[in-house]
């Protein structure tokens, strides 16, 4: 076998060890997107970097570089020099986006289609665990997955009244949650849009009906009421028999998960006066950043400054991390300009996907799981700190970067067919989502 037809197996399976492992564990997929990178630098030559330039690849990239040289300059404009500069690290999982818009273009499609399939499968295998932990009101294994020093208290069911949730390998109930509803995104719109033969639909159907019970076990209400979202913003783009077909099943799946008290004591209570006022205390520590702060205090410098603020207010408050808003804590840390190009990048994404899903064609699923991860993003990132966690970061990322890698280059039509009003209202649902939760806190 040549040696270039070594190296081109090697950068496949790399990829695929990379989707295979992000629901294993941070450590094991950064070694497998090191290994990705490596046939990356070795094939240089190869290397295609117009296509991180162009398109809404080049849309992302463009707006998540205005972010990160504001948030660098913000490092020596705000007077507080770099109070933590490995925070910066929290955003090495972006990478992953041009490392695999640059892989589609060096390796055969099938080898992006089993990384894809390697990580939902890997997932239904973190679900089946997590469950099992559910069940046994135990954590077998942690000792061989976690260092003591990393372990939390993020497998116990919220509200102090006992039990352990569905963690997977990640015993942490945040991490597992949001990945899952990636997974389940990945799952539901390959039943909406893609082709396949009744055994097939029947196994996807049961991987889909796992991942979803562990989502609902992890009791993270900001992932549940994230997957219904996501999925309500792709359905309106299905043919018209399947989109009444999906209504029927998200009623369906909606009232399963009601049903059970516990489950739908932790999703009203999302509503509730104390989970807002915690919410509110902590945007009005970042809105005071914010104000202090106008052109932004620095990437990385969020969490370290913040103390200084809740030790004036409440020194006993002990969530002291970023400000569970994304568009706040991008404000924060780049201002201004910083946050319009983070917003920026993601609205190049979430626009891809959709006009390629109107499109119609092949890459419809693919644009479909695209737009359900980004909407998924949206709406959990309106009250949680979405990537402030690596594997969710680099799970995110993965999509991004693999959905904009797969989107077919077809031109748009001569005349688009007009948005349906269901459409519409849920994409400005979707862009207003984040500024009616700051202004709660304002």
């Amino acid at each position: 076998m040549p040696s270039s037809e070594i190296v081109r197996r090697i950068h496949g399976v790399a990829l695929v060890l990379f989707g295979a492992l992000i629901p294993v564990g941070e450590g094991a997929a950064f070694a497998a997107l090191a290994l990705v990178f490596a046939c990356l630098l070795w094939r240089w030559r190869e290397l295609e970097l117009r296509a991180l330039l162009v398109g809404p690849a080049g849309g992302v990239h463009l707006g998540l570089l205005v972010w990160l040289v504001s948030g660098l300059a913000a490092v020596l404009l705000g007077g507080q020099g770099w109070l933590k500069p490995s925070e910066l690290g929290l955003w090495s999982p972006l990478l992953v986006i041009p490392v695999l818009i640059l892989s589609a273009r060096l390796v055969e499609a099938r080898w992006l289609e089993r990384a894809a399939a390697a990580f939902v499968l890997a997932l239904a295998v973190a679900a089946a665990y997590g469950l099992v932990q559910f069940l046994l009101d135990a954590r077998p294994g942690e000792e061989l997955f976690r260092f003591s020093s990393t372990r939390t208290g993020q497998m116990a069911i919220p509200g102090g009244k006992g039990g352990t949730v569905a963690g997977g390998f990640f015993f942490h109930r945040l991490k597992m949650a949001h990945i899952l509803v990636l997974g389940i995104g990945v799952l539901f719109v390959r039943q909406l849009w893609t082709p396949l033969t009744p055994r097939r639909r029947l196994l996807e159907g049961a991987l889909l009906a796992l991942t979803g019970a562990a989502l609902v076990l992890t009791y993270t209400r900001g992932a549940l009421l994230a997957a219904g979202f996501a999925a309500a913003a792709c359905v309106p783009f299905a043919s018209r028999r399947i989109r009444w077909l999906s209504v029927v099943a998200l009623l369906v799946a909606g009232a399963a998960v009601m049903a059970v008290p516990s489950v739908r004591q932790r999703v009203v209570s999302a509503a509730g006066a104390e989970a807002s006022g915690v919410r509110a205390f902590i945007w009005a520590q970042g809105m005071r950043i914010v104000a202090d702060h106008p052109l932004g205090t620095g990437v990385g410098n969020y969490s370290p400054l913040v103390s200084r603020y809740y030790d004036l207010v409440d020194a006993h408050f002990d969530v002291r991390t970023y400000p569970h808003n994304i568009v706040l804590a991008a404000l924060a840390e780049a201002g201004p300009v910083g946050a319009a190009g983070y917003l920026w990048a993601w609205a190049v994404a979430l626009a891809a996907f959709v006009a390629a899903l109107r499109r119609g064609g092949g890459g419809a699923a693919v644009a479909a799981a695209g737009l359900f991860g980004v909407a998924a993003f949206w709406a959990i990132g309106v009250t949680h700190d979405v990537l402030f966690h690596k594997p969710v970061s680099l799970a995110f990322s993965a999509l991004v970067g693999w959905g904009l890698a797969r989107l077919p280059p077809g031109p748009e039509p001569a005349v688009a067919a007009p948005a349906g009003r269901l459409e519409v209202a849920l994409l400005t649902v979707a862009a207003a989502l984040p500024a009616a939760w700051l202004s709660l806190a304002a």
